[in-house]
């Protein structure tokens, strides 16, 4: 099902979603020092630092070029034909014609709306905390709790907001109509092989993010004791309002 749109209006939204990507995965304050992880040091690694720095750029990397190869396909379909036909082979494992499957579905919008909020959300965050939003579970050097902005809805609002854009882009970048389903290159063991890599990846985010969400409760309430307990009675919920 789709929307009868034309389908160049789907590159400012794949812009969007780019965006929210490279907003929610690079980190807005540089790495702590290992004292200020120092309370988290008997968490699980990969609970503590989510990913490695080089899978993390790795991930954005194949995200941004599976942008790309998109807006390029799509763009090259307004192309004079002469041209068209030299281009768009270039850009796919199938008959050039197989561009013409690349559209805009709901699949699509559903996904490039969680991503806007997403990031958008991600932003929010970003400010509120300040200098204390880290990758890494830590505790600055006079931290301090905050408990306003979006912090007064939920108590961790950036992990929802990760969480969002992470199945944005899944939905964007993978449903029908997308150039990853279209193009062909699924049809390839590399491409299937990278492709598998990279979507399990990308699910694997927010699994991560869930089981973090115990962990920073839990060193945040021996940290503030009576202040953390006065803000979790006041914003009860984790996550998503009403729900988790």
């Amino acid at each position: 099902m789709f929307v009868a749109v034309p389908t160049f209006f789907k590159v400012p939204l794949l812009l969007i979603t780019a965006y929210a990507n490279f907003i929610t995965f690079t980190p807005p304050n540089p790495r702590t020092a290992s004292d200020e992880q120092s309370k988290y040091s008997t968490v699980k690694y990969i609970v503590r630092q989510v990913r490695p720095p080089w899978v993390r750029a790795l991930e954005k990397t194949i995200t941004q070029s599976l942008v790309i190869f998109e807006v390029a396909t799509i763009l090259a379909t307004y192309l004079p034909s002469s041209y068209a036909e030299r281009v768009l082979p270039m850009l796919a494992w199938r008959p050039a014609t197989s561009a013409l499957g690349v559209r805009i579905t709901l699949t699509f919008l559903l996904g490039t709306l969680l991503c806007a909020v997403g990031g958008i959300m991600r932003i929010f965050c970003y400010r509120a905390l300040g200098r204390h939003f880290t990758f890494e579970l830590s505790l600055r050097k006079d931290h301090k709790l905050v408990t306003d902005g979006p912090y007064s809805i939920v108590r961790h609002p950036s992990y929802t907001a990760l969480i969002m854009v992470t199945i944005g882009t899944l939905l964007c970048l993978t449903s029908t109509g997308s150039w990853l389903s279209e193009s062909g290159i699924m049809g390839t063991l590399i491409g299937r092989l990278l492709i598998v890599a990279w979507a399990a990846e990308v699910a694997w985010i927010p699994i991560v993010m869930v089981m973090r969400v115990g962990t920073e409760d839990e060193i945040l309430r021996n940290e503030f004791k009576d202040e953390w307990l006065a803000w979790s009675k006041r914003t009860p919920y984790k996550l998503i309002p009403g729900l988790i």
